[in-house]
């Protein structure tokens, strides 16, 4: 089975003022491996690095990584139409809510037509949590956000000397969350991204027992070798996503993603920016991943 290609993928970024949020949204828009728009309330608020700049007019800014940044000023509706009208169409559609917003009403909108909710994630101040929660006049704000989260970043935790009763609170808040930690909000997107692997890591615990290996080679793969990999795989490796040029046509750099046993194989739009060969990481909860786990692949 295939990952649908028709619809955009939704994840809303929530959190409370200050927690982190935009700069989560800018880490997304220099690491991330597909092509993302991204919906703010304020251009200025991101401060983009201008290296990254390829063009930009009042509303929307493109980058150089094929990431699209387009601005809430005139209203929800009219940004999502412009992302719709995007072309090529952007893979996944990121909305940054307000630091007082409830992102459970703004992740509503991920099932409008033509897009699909992946996942709520809320940004939290490890070092402010407890403070925050404890507050007569925001507590209920931060900790409906928590509630309504799907991943939790607990973000700034060199600064925080009471991470054990963070992680104490979150989970009350929200067992059911999965919790990332993060400096500077520089989480593993692929813990952030993936429906499925959002579902199960909900049943595994914390982003602590999770492990993750790679795969390099030089030489060109058969397709029949990759979906044997594919077959062969454990059931509990929810993620694999890469670059992989195959023998039949070694010259067209491929994008491989596989998210539960959901798979696609699609062309690399810009083929500037693929390595030579292959590169695959495999992602999966902590032993799960066999020694030799690529040796099909050889």
């Amino acid at each position: 089975m295939k990952l649908s290609e028709d619809l955009i993928e939704v994840s809303v970024i929530g959190g409370y003022l200050g927690a982190g949020k935009t700069t989560l949204v800018n880490h997304i828009l220099r690491e991330a491996s597909e092509r993302v728009a991204v919906m703010v309330n304020d251009f200025g608020e991101i401060n983009i690095d201008e290296t990254l700049i390829d063009s930009s007019n009042e509303n929307t800014i493109s980058l150089t990584n094929g990431c699209i940044c387009c601005s809430l000023v005139d209203g929800f509706a009219a940004a999502l139409e412009s992302v719709l009208s995007l072309s090529p169409r952007p893979t996944r559609l990121v909305i940054e809510a307000s630091g007082v917003a409830d992102p459970s009403a703004i992740a509503a909108h991920g099932h409008s037509p033509g897009l699909a909710l992946d996942a709520v994630v809320v940004v939290a101040d490890s070092e402010r949590l407890i403070e925050q929660i404890a507050d007569p006049l925001i507590g209920q704000t931060v900790a409906s956000q928590i509630r309504a989260a799907d991943v939790i970043v607990i973000n700034k935790i060199d600064l925080c000397d009471t991470l054990a009763s963070v992680n104490i609170e979150l989970s009350e808040l929200n067992p059911n969350a999965l919790l990332v930690y993060a400096n500077k909000a520089k989480a593993d997107l692929d813990l952030l991204f993936g429906r499925e692997i959002l579902r199960t890591a909900s049943t595994v615990g914390h982003m602590g027992k999770f492990e993750s290996r790679t795969h390099e080679s030089a030489q060109p793969i058969l397709r029949e070798n990759l979906e044997t990999l594919i077959e062969n795989l454990p059931s509990d490796i929810q993620r694999v996503k890469g670059i992989v040029r195959l023998a039949e046509a070694p010259r067209i750099p491929m994008v491989f993603q596989l998210v539960g046993r959901s798979w696609e194989l699609r062309a690399l739009a810009d083929r500037g920016k693929s390595p030579e060969g292959n590169q695959l990481v495999v992602i999966g909860p902590k032993g799960s991943i066999p020694i030799g786990w690529d040796n099909f692949l050889s």
